[in-house]
This record gives structure tokens, C-alpha cells and sequence, in this order.
């Protein structure tokens, strides 16, 4: 269990790294840029979708990602033996 938190710890890192929060979908798949009406209309459609579906935690990625902030997210507690950073 303790490599699956700390696998999940170096790929958020990495994440975070590489990726700025507002620069995360600024492309579609062909390569184009992206119109930010476009992407907002989308997250405004999918928090739509799971407002009434209780997972915080979504709801909140979606708020932060449609007000173009880091989604604050309060993870769960490690298990006991697990060392944080």
C-alpha cells in the first residue's frame, strides 16, 4: 500500500512540475488552440452533470478548473506507516 501513495505522490509531483493549472487545456487533440468558451462551457457542463452526485472532490476540481485555480482539495489521512513529505 505504501508504494501505491508514493507512486500517486511522484506522479502529482511530476504533474505539478510540468503542467501550469491554466496552460493544462489550452490545445484540442489535433493540435489547434483551444477557445476558452469552448473549455469553459464544457467544465460548466460537467459540473452540471455531478453536482447532485456528492463527490466533493470533482466538484471542486471543476470549480477551480472553470475559476481558473488549483482546485483545493482535502485528501484523506495516510495510513498509519506511511511517511509524508
Amino acid at each position: 500500500m505504501a508504494l501505491l501513495w508514493d507512486n500517486l505522490a511522484q506522479q502529482l509531483d511530476s504533474i505539478r512540475a510540468t503542467v501550469p493549472v491554466a496552460a493544462a487545456a489550452t490545445t484540442v487533440a489535433d493540435g489547434t488552440p483551444e477557445d476558452p468558451s469552448d473549455r469553459r462551457r464544457r467544465l460548466q457542463k460537467a459540473l452540471e452533470a455531478i453536482k447532485d452526485s456528492g463527490n466533493a472532490m470533482m466538484i471542486e476540481s471543476l470549480t477551480a478548473a472553470i475559476e481558473g485555480r488549483e482546485a483545493n482539495l482535502n485528501l484523506p489521512e495516510l495510513p498509519d506507516g506511511i511517511a509524508k513529505f
